[in-house]
Formats: structure tokens, C-alpha cells, sequence
């Protein structure tokens, strides 16, 4: 019995909205384009949030990434007025002295960065050479598509073997097999024997790297780079030359476990400020950085929401004027079901459910809309979208409790209309 009242309401209120079906798609609009929004600004930072947090997983939830930076003050004039010598960054004693003191390090990785020019015959290329363990491959997934990484034994031997990019060798425009070829950096030859793949460091992993984004990687072992280039750096800027001398220009550090990584990073911040007279380093934790970044999204989609939530509010303000001009154009029809039986309560479901009907039909139609509208805005722009299950199942809630909250009122004042006075109205 309930279930055949349930079915004569909403059949007699689709019936209603489809006598009125221009005004009825005009008061859909807002909820169209409401949830539209809703749907498409929910996907598009979603992939924002997802392009950011897959940067910094890039470096490793349970790493510590440390950088010597130079402090601009640090600069000193020696000997003549062209030649300046810098001395600063991360020592060989603060590697041994954080393995030494830290029991929650499983393993520290040290870098050597070296600011040299590739040579292939007599093009020149810039890269950005950097001198690390084997390990230091797996801790960043540097995968090779082509060849080999190099190993421990190369490490021991200090042989003079690279890794490269794909799109490093592309810029050589030579028709040679890139394995096995060699280059120059600086004036010393080195051997090519792996490719890495072409998906290339995002900008906030380069960042946290210390990575030129202009230049291209290009890996050697630390031995070999400790042993050939040493700690010494000259910079040739215009008619100038740059000397300056760093013992590491990086530390990656792996805690052993998730929970270690804060307390592991306030130790050693505390133990580099007793050892460093000056701020000539700093540390970057990938896990503090993503759970600030999840912090953040969460406030933007929450802006996002209350952002769209404004069309529906419109479309809501839009339904409950339509129905008020459908009861006052209805008034005769409400007195004669008032007399023939009617309840007040069948009165406000009638008219409640024309509201959610019209909420329900401009959600769905709100969905297509906001779906077409988030793979367009990727088309133009190029940006990452990502549309989750959820994001439809809460602009259709949404767009329901606009329905219900802007129907009731309309629904109410019907239902409570003197019956005699509607059957007199004209």
C-alpha cells in the first residue's frame, strides 16, 4: 500500500514537471551547473594533489634529504680580486658523526655533485653530474631501460661508467648506439652503459635534489667521482673564476622506520646547528612535506566545494521560486484534493517530490555536465583530472539536501492553505 502511494506521488509530480517542461529545465540549470562545478574543481585538484604527492614520494617516505647551500655571506676575496675561494656545505665529519650517533639510520647515502660540461666530439651539452653509491639508484627508482646500472665492483674499481637520459642522448643527434659510447666530462672520458627512462624528475623531486632543470642527469660512481674530481669546484662567470671546495654536497639518509623520520630529522637538524658556525645546509623531509601538502588540499577542496556550492545555492533559490509561482498558479487544484481527502501531508510530499525531482534529474544531468566539462578542461589545458566515484556520490547529496531544504517551505505553505479559500481563488 505504502509502496503504491510512494509510486503515485512521484508519478504525479514527473507529470507535472513534464507539463512544464521549459520552466522545469530553466530551474534544473542551477543545479546543473552547480554540480557540474562541483564535480570538475574536485577532479582537477585531485590532480594537482596527486601530481604534488607523487613528486614527493619520488624522494622516499623514509628519507632525509640534507644540501650544502651557500650562504651569500660566506664569500671571501683571496690573493687577487678575480679568484674567489669558498669553503662550506657538509663535511666528511657530520656523515660519520650522524652514522655514528643516530641508531634510527639504516643507511646514509653521500653525493658529489660536480659542475662540469659534457663533451660528444665537439658538441657540448650541460648536465648535471652527480657522483653517487649503487644504492642511490634504488632509493629514487632510477630505473634503466636500456643496459645496465653500475655496481659495487664498479664502485671498487672506480670505473668510468655513466648513467643517462634518453633525452640526453636524443640531443646528441648521432645515429650510434648509445651503449657502450663515450663522452666527455670536463676532459676526462667516460663510458655510457645504461638509459634511464624517459620519465624525468618531477620539479619538486628536482628541487629537493638540488637538480638543475635545465640540465640533464647524468650518474657516475661516488668512488670515481671522489677520485677523479675530488672535492674542488672552478666556475668560469665571465671574466671571473669561482673556486670552492665542498666535502658533500649531499646526504640522503633512510630511516629505519616510518615513525623514526620527525624524530630522526629534529636530532640532526639540532646536531648540524652545533656544527655548522653558519646555516650552510638544509634538510628536506619528504614525509613532513607530503602530510603538509594533504593538509593543504584537504582546505582547498573544501574551499572548492563551498566555491560551487554557491551555483547550487542559486538553484536552490531558483527551485523554491518556481514552486511558490506553481502553488499560487495551482491554488484550486490544492482546495479540490483538500476536498476530496487529501491530507496536509500528501499536499507537502506531492510538492516535495516535484522539488527532488527536479534536484535529482539536474544532479544526474549536473554529473554528465561536470564529467564532458573536466575531460574538456584537460584536453586545453593539458593538466591532470581525476574524477573519483565519490566526487559524483557527494554533488548528488548535495544537490538532494538543496532539494529537500528549498522544498519544504513551498511544500508547507501548500499543504496549509484554508481549502475553502483555494476553492474560491480564480
Amino acid at each position: 500500500m505504502f509502496l503504491e502511494r510512494v509510486i503515485e506521488v512521484w508519478g504525479l509530480g514527473l507529470r507535472n514537471i513534464w507539463r512544464n517542461k521549459l520552466r522545469s529545465f530553466l530551474t534544473m540549470l542551477g543545479m546543473i551547473f552547480g554540480v557540474g562545478s562541483v564535480i570538475a574543481m574536485l577532479s582537477v585538484g585531485a590532480g594537482a594533489r596527486h601530481e604534488i604527492l607523487s613528486a614527493i614520494q619520488e624522494l622516499g617516505i623514509r628519507n632525509i634529504i640534507v644540501n650544502s647551500v651557500k650562504p651569500p655571506e660566506e664569500t671571501t676575496e683571496e690573493t687577487t680580486e678575480d679568484v674567489w675561494k669558498d669553503k662550506y656545505g657538509l663535511t666528511f665529519e657530520d656523515a660519520d658523526y650522524i652514522t655514528a650517533a643516530l641508531p634510527s639510520v639504516e643507511r646514509l647515502l653521500r653525493v658529489n655533485r660536480i659542475p662540469k660540461r659534457i663533451w660528444y666530439r665537439s658538441k657540448r651539452l650541460e648536465g648535471a653530474v652527480l657522483g653517487v653509491a649503487p644504492e642511490y639508484l634504488e632509493t629514487f627508482a632510477l630505473d634503466v631501460s636500456r643496459g645496465r646500472r653500475f655496481t659495487e665492483m664498479d664502485s671498487r674499481i672506480r670505473a668510468r661508467v655513466c648513467l643517462v637520459r634518453r633525452s640526453f642522448v636524443k640531443q646528441l643527434n648521432t645515429t650510434e648506439d648509445a651503449i657502450g659510447m663515450w663522452i666527455k666530462i670536463g676532459t676526462q672520458p667516460f663510458q655510457i652503459i645504461g638509459l634511464l627512462a624517459d620519465e624525468e624528475f618531477k620539479s619538486h623531486t628536482r628541487e629537493a635534489l638540488a637538480i638543475d632543470g635545465v640540465s640533464q642527469e647524468i650518474y657516475i660512481p661516488y668512488s670515481t667521482s671522489m677520485h677523479i674530481f675530488g672535492t674542488a669546484n672552478y666556475v668560469q662567470r665571465g671574466g671571473s673564476h669561482e673556486y670552492s671546495e665542498i666535502d658533500l654536497d649531499q646526504i640522503v639518509i633512510t630511516a629505519k622506520r616510518d615513525e623514526d623520520v620527525f624524530i630522526t630529522s629534529r636530532i640532526l637538524k639540532t646536531m648540524l646547528d652545533n656544527m655548522h658556525e653558519k646555516v650552510d645546509y638544509n634538510i628536506i623531509v619528504p614525509l613532513e612535506l607530503m602530510r603538509q601538502r594533504e593538509n593543504t588540499s584537504r582546505v582547498f577542496n573544501l574551499v572548492m566545494i563551498l566555491i560551487a556550492s554557491i551555483s547550487l545555492l542559486v538553484g536552490g533559490i531558483g527551485i523554491a521560486n518556481i514552486m511558490l509561482a506553481s502553488i499560487t498558479e495551482r491554488t484550486k487544484e490544492i482546495g479540490i484534493r483538500r476536498a476530496l481527502g487529501a491530507r496536509r501531508n500528501d499536499i507537502v510530499w506531492q510538492f516535495l517530490t516535484e522539488t527532488l525531482a527536479i534536484a535529482v534529474i539536474g544532479g544526474l544531468f549536473g554529473c554528465l555536465a561536470g564529467i564532458a566539462g573536466t575531460q574538456g578542461i584537460v584536453a586545453l589545458t593539458s593538466w591532470k583530472a581525476i574524477i573519483e566515484p565519490h566526487y559524483v556520490g557527494l554533488s548528488l547529496g548535495i544537490s538532494l539536501t538543496v532539494g529537500v531544504v528549498f522544498g519544504i517551505y513551498p511544500a508547507r505553505r501548500a499543504a496549509f492553505m484554508d481549502p475553502i479559500k483555494a476553492l474560491r481563488r480564480e
